[in-house]
């Protein structure tokens, strides 16, 4: 039997002014403030490709009338009369939408009389979309808030809400307290920044994959998927698509499919996940009763499975494989509810729980779970207690100071070649770094205490993301209550590094439609 790891296992961090700045074949490296650009440290040569980001409060923009064009603004509209245009949104769309068109107009338009049923006829609609679980205002703070869902520690102070880099090329999206979105590229000139009026209370950036310019932002009332031009020009030429959904809001969550064809959102106050074909601006409902609002989703690397996690204590696992329809498999967890989640290689699950004591579990999710022919052993559908995450307090060596390590997990980063395991808690300043070594047999996973990585004095974490390029090292990118963004390198073998070639910066793209046709209307389930 596998030996649980705990955070007794790991050696405490240094205490004192300096930060750890880097893990090199095992020996976890520090500097103070004052030697971050000697370029003579350990592990400057590593971050040489890297675009180099800090966030301060001076660079906050207040609320501009400003706003960048959306795709919907480049072209003059059509003036059809009122019912005509009823006609087409139901043609279109389907009758529900006419209806809550219709009730959304001006009732001198389409006379009193029509209003009103339309009015009723869309209240009838809301209840029957809510059903008995939804719940019309979410919380600002405390639990079941955004701030208590989304993946970023103290959400609504943060400096920095949230960070994702581009799966192909070292290309950063911050996103801001301002809800605006900055694009950091080593080797361009400029910052492109990413503005619009619906852009608001930003909870997640998704980069598209098999496309270099196209992201996906979680925003209050909907999904923007932007379009970036990179250079002088970028804040005048970049564009966005508007996708929102009746009842789909605040949006705490946005997953594009590996191939790059799909996006999956969420929101903690629907039932729903909303699969959207974005070349088409349609989405269908994945629809499950029970279990309360999605919290977030995540896709496996190969695309077989997504996973969504409720607001209660149910997640399902979807198998999405082709020509089969899409089938939940339920889950539920003892406890609180999934607070974090990633996939592996080899379709491996690991996520945490809320409930006390917070712990990780492994799931391998073969195929035979959605087969119950095939199922022979049941040991392949149990979760395994891989890590606890009970509170630990490393003191100095003259007890006069303490750090204390562990509790309830608000983030959890999983690199792609399942080596790293990065943990940010929601009361610890530091990240615990676990080494993880997979199976691909038994597909069980092993874990050993690696290291955990402190920032200067009076800083704590906010949100990371490892940088997924494959190479020589991992580099994963935190970013600190203090504006300042780290790129924290991993390497195990310096020998096997070529610090000259290690970063590219990815030549323009197109649209990856055709990679991967899924017919969306299949997706609908009840």
């Amino acid at each position: 039997m596998l030996k649980i790891l705990s955070l007794h296992d790991f050696e405490g961090p240094a205490f004192g002014d300096a930060a750890a700045v880097g893990l090199i074949e095992d020996v976890v490296h520090y500097c103070t403030y004052d030697a971050l650009q000697d370029e003579m440290q350990p592990f400057a040569k590593y971050l040489r490709g890297y675009p180099e980001v800090s966030v301060t409060q001076e660079i906050l923009a207040t609320r501009e009338t400003a706003h960048a064009i959306s795709a919907g603004e480049l072209f003059l509209p059509i003036h059809d009369s009122i019912f005509k245009k009823i006609v087409n949104v139901w043609r279109e769309r389907g009758l529900s939408e006419a209806i809550r068109f219709a009730a959304a107009a001006d009732p001198e338009q389409i006379t009193d009389v029509a209003h009103w049923v339309a009015t009723k006829l869309n209240w009838v609609l809301d209840l029957m979309d809510r059903g008995i679980y939804h719940r019309d205002v979410l919380l600002i703070s405390g639990n079941g808030s955004v701030a208590d869902i989304v993946a970023t520690r103290d959400w609504n102070l943060s400096l920095v809400r949230c960070l994702s880099w581009h799966p192909h090329c070292a290309r950063l999206a911050v996103a801001m307290r301002d809800d605006r979105i900055r694009i950091f590229s080593q080797g361009l000139l400029g910052v492109p920044v990413l503005r619009h009026s619906a852009q608001k209370s930003v909870c997640c950036l998704s980069w598209r994959p098999h496309a270099g310019r196209e992201l996906a932002v979680a925003c209050y009332s909907g999904v923007l998927v932007w379009t970036i031009e990179l250079g002088a020009a970028s804040n005048l030429l970049s564009h966005a698509i508007f996708l929102k959904q009746r009842n789909h809001v605040p949006v705490t969550n946005v997953a594009w499919h590996p191939q790059g064809d799909l996006l999956a959102s969420c929101s903690p106050t629907d039932l729903n996940i909303m699969i959207w074909d974005v070349s088409k601006e349609e989405g269908v409902p994945l629809k499950r009763v029970g279990g309360g609002g999605i919290c977030f989703t995540r896709w496996s690397p190969c695309g077989l499975r997504l996973f969504s996690a409720s607001c209660r204590n149910v997640f399902r696992v979807w198998n999405t494989g082709i020509p089969t329809p899409w089938r939940a498999e339920r889950w539920t967890v003892p406890q609180g509810r999934v607070a974090a989640a990633c996939f592996g290689p080899s379709l491996t699950l690991l996520f945490a729980t809320t409930g006390d004591p917070a712990t990780i579990f492994s799931l391998p999710l073969q195929d035979t779970i959605f087969d119950v022919k095939k199922s022979i052993n049941n040991d392949v559908k149990t979760a395994m207690r891989l890590i606890d995450l009970t509170k630990v307090n490393f003191s100095s060596d003259d007890n006069d100071d303490y750090i204390t390590v562990g509790g309830r997990i608000t983030s959890m980063e999983w690199d792609p070649s399942g080596k790293y395991l990065a943990i940010l808690f929601q009361d610890s300043p530091v990240i615990a770094l676990v080494k993880t070594t997979l199976s691909h047999l038994s597909r069980i996973v092993e874990a050993q205490a690696s290291c955990l990585i402190k920032g200067f004095p009076g800083e704590v974490p906010n949100c990371i993301n490892f940088y997924q390029k494959r190479s020589s090292w991992i580099c994963l990118t935190i970013a600190w209550n203090s504006g300042r963004v780290q790129h924290f390198p991993i390497v195990e073998n310096e020998s096997k590094v070529d610090t000259s070639t290690h970063c590219t910066l990815l030549p323009q793209l197109t649209s990856p439609s055709g990679l991967y046709n899924f017919d969306i209307c299949g997706y609908r389930q009840y």
